[in-house]
């Protein structure tokens, strides 16, 4: 919520045009923490969510043609 680099109202924004156009997203706002938190704790739960996020994204996403 305040991040240093994405203003929270871009991300909202950007958000509700994906859910207008039927687009699976997450939108996780934290409050008191920028784009980088210097708590340890707060980073690697971050880190685990993304990659989690990558790979149910990446195993429902079709096979590329050749």
């Amino acid at each position: 919520m305040v991040d240093d680099n994405v203003v929270v109202a871009h991300s909202l924004r950007l958000s509700s045009a994906l859910l207008a156009a039927g687009k699976p997203h997450t939108v996780l706002p934290l409050t008191g923490v920028t784009h980088m938190t210097p708590q340890e704790v707060v980073a690697e739960n971050l880190k685990l969510l993304q990659v989690d996020f990558l790979r149910t994204a990446l195993a429902a996403s079709p096979a590329p043609h050749d």
